[in-house]
């Protein structure tokens, strides 16, 4: 099967997941120095029929299959490559109808997960491996040679986290497995792979028959909503601002806006950004934000509120495994990403807040403020590949407010005005309402930076809300 076929598998695959599941380095360790797994406490258990696929090996000529591999998963058709969500077992048979006797020493079953630097650089980064030894000439008491018809079941298990082997320069680290990650305009990407391998001993032609498969992390918000968010979303009530629900928000820091206005007069303005609170979001849903804008200049002021003038952005800085040339043995997990590039992933609607502007006259610099406030919210693709790192590789978001964009107004910089990392996760806070979109249809930003990548975005959009 050519590169090309493969991929577009992969995407058919990621693009039609099964519903009931959530939505969507620099030197290799040594020979013998696998990685440290945690195990799970106990599995998610599927809630539908598992689908079958099915792989053979054929001899030439058009005899039939004499090896077959049976795999089940969530896929929605048998055709589409083997889905599972963190916690499913890796299930299914391994069949062969050997015509004569051969001399196979062993049948093992392998699930790995690998980081591929890219075309250029085929040496990949093998973070997880768990294996099962199917037979054994030497645990088979005939200790014969196999013949005729033969069937064996098989169980694996991906751990939840994998332990990266220690270097001179930092500690070893634990990460949580990533999911399947592949675009097309990023070299790197994240495959996960099982394989049935058959040893023939020394000096023979091996065989295996293997497969790709899709795997998505079962992550969530650290706790749910603030109860008083909770209770709007319950109710269908407008959401209560940072005033009234301080617990439910992060509000930043103040920060100045400057730039000219017409050409000629320089203005500034105070503005904070607040996000609900916890700072880690399901994709699929929505960020609430708000904002308040503060000026002496009232008409820099409408000019600057006025919601398609506000840009703010979810942002993504990724972070690709070095090319094997080129590692030297260091990965820092903890590495900041801010100064990386980042590229926009979607823009926040904005419409004027249902608690109002107000002056603030007064004496001396406090003389004739006025406030703006606006309520807002993100909407996060479902496709949205969440957040992870994993040795030298990492997928990163922040909210983050790029200089306005208001007519007659020139902003003094064009660098960012505001960081604020944020998480992307796969499933909803436990036993908590769903978020709900509040944006009025008048004020909601179409989204015409989403990425056209090879799995338009992710292509798990349909495995998410368990």
């Amino acid at each position: 099967m050519d590169s090309a076929h493969r991929i577009q598998r992969i995407a058919q695959t990621l693009d039609s997941m099964d519903p009931t599941i959530p939505p969507s380095y620099n030197s290799p360790a040594r020979s013998g120095e696998l990685p440290v797994y945690t195990q799970r406490a106990s599995g998610v258990q599927p809630r539908r029929v598992l689908t079958e696929h099915h792989y053979h090996l054929t001899s030439r000529g058009s005899k039939p299959p004499w090896a077959t591999l049976t795999v089940f998963s969530r896929s929605p058709t048998p055709s589409q490559l083997p889905t599972f969500l963190e916690g499913d077992k890796i299930t299914g048979t391994f069949t062969v109808d050997l015509e004569s006797a051969e001399n196979i020493t062993c049948v093992r079953a392998v699930a790995k997960g690998q980081i591929i630097p890219g075309p250029a650089d085929k040496e990949a980064f093998t973070f997880v491996e768990v294996a099962s030894t199917l037979w054994s000439k030497e645990n088979d008491p005939r200790n014969a040679r196999l013949s005729g018809h033969y069937q064996w079941p098989f169980s694996l298990e991906m751990p939840i986290t994998v332990t990266i082997p220690a270097t001179k320069y930092f500690p070893s680290e634990t990460f949580r497995l990533p999911q399947t990650f592949l675009e097309r305009r990023v070299s790197t990407s994240i495959q996960y792979v099982f394989v049935v391998h058959i040893d023939r001993g020394r000096f023979r032609v091996n065989s295996r028959l293997q497969t790709q498969f899709a795997y998505v992390p079962a992550t969530q918000p650290p706790s749910p909503p603030s109860p008083l968010r909770q209770l709007a979303y319950q109710q269908n009530s407008p959401l209560p601002g940072p005033e009234l629900d301080p617990d439910g928000w992060a509000q930043s820091p103040p920060f100045v806006v400057r730039g000219t206005v017409f050409s000629t007069r320089q203005v500034e303005a105070v503005c904070t950004l607040s996000l609900a609170k916890p700072l880690s979001y399901t994709r699929g849903s929505p960020i609430p934000c708000a904002l308040t804008l503060s000026s002496t200049d009232e008409q820099a002021l409408d000019l600057l509120s006025s919601p398609r003038a506000i840009s703010v952005h979810l942002r993504r800085r990724l972070k690709p495994i070095v090319p094997a040339s080129k590692r030297n043995g260091i990965f820092d997990a903890n590495a900041d990403l801010s100064a990386d590039p980042a590229e926009n992933l979607a823009a926040a609607s904005w419409w004027p807040s249902l608690g109002g502007d107000e002056d603030a006259p007064g004496s001396g610099p406090l003389r004739n403020i006025s406030t703006r406030r606006l309520d807002g919210e993100i909407q996060l693709a479902p496709t949205l590949k969440p957040s992870s790192r994993i040795a030298h590789f990492a997928v990163e978001y922040s909210v983050e407010v790029l200089p306005f964009k208001a007519i007659a107004f020139t902003p003094a910089h064009g660098e960012p005005l505001l960081k604020q990392s944020v998480e992307v996760v796969t499933m909803f806070a436990s036993n908590s309402p769903r978020p709900r979109t509040y944006a009025p249809p008048q004020y909601n930003v179409v989204q015409e930076e989403a990425r056209d990548t090879y799995f338009n975005a992710d292509g798990l959009h349909h495995v998410w809300r368990t």
